[in-house]
Parts: structure tokens; C-alpha cells; sequence
């Protein structure tokens, strides 16, 4: 499972139809080591600037991160 740092995040309230089941949700942008950034799901507790995460599982093309315990 890929380690990266949350570099920005936003809670999302107001959903597009296909994910207003699920709002609110947290995005964040995840910062990996080799300098690279990507847009992920945040699963479980929020995350803040700054926090390691790690990647639990990819959906549709969608990565998701949990705060590193």
C-alpha cells in the first residue's frame, strides 16, 4: 500500500448527483515521496495538512486514504 503526506484537504457538503448519497466527504490531495501529488478519498477520521496517510483500497478509478494511527 502506497504512504503519502496530506498536502491540502476539503470537506465536501454539496455533491455532484452520483455522490450526494455519500456527502459530506473529505478530498484530499495526497504528496508522495518521489515529489508526485494525486486527488484521493479520505476514509474515516479526517485528516489535516500535514498528516501521513495510507491507501486502503482503489474504487472506479478513485484512490482511498486513512490517517496513518
Amino acid at each position: 500500500m502506497r504512504t503519502g503526506t496530506v498536502y491540502t484537504e476539503t470537506v465536501v457538503h454539496i455533491a455532484p448527483d452520483a455522490f450526494k448519497d455519500q456527502a459530506p466527504y473529505q478530498v484530499a490531495i495526497i504528496s508522495f515521496g518521489d515529489g508526485t501529488r494525486e486527488t484521493a478519498r479520505i476514509e474515516g477520521e479526517r485528516v489535516a495538512i500535514g498528516d501521513a496517510v495510507v491507501e486502503t483500497h482503489s474504487e472506479d478509478g478513485v484512490s482511498f486514504f486513512r490517517k496513518c494511527l
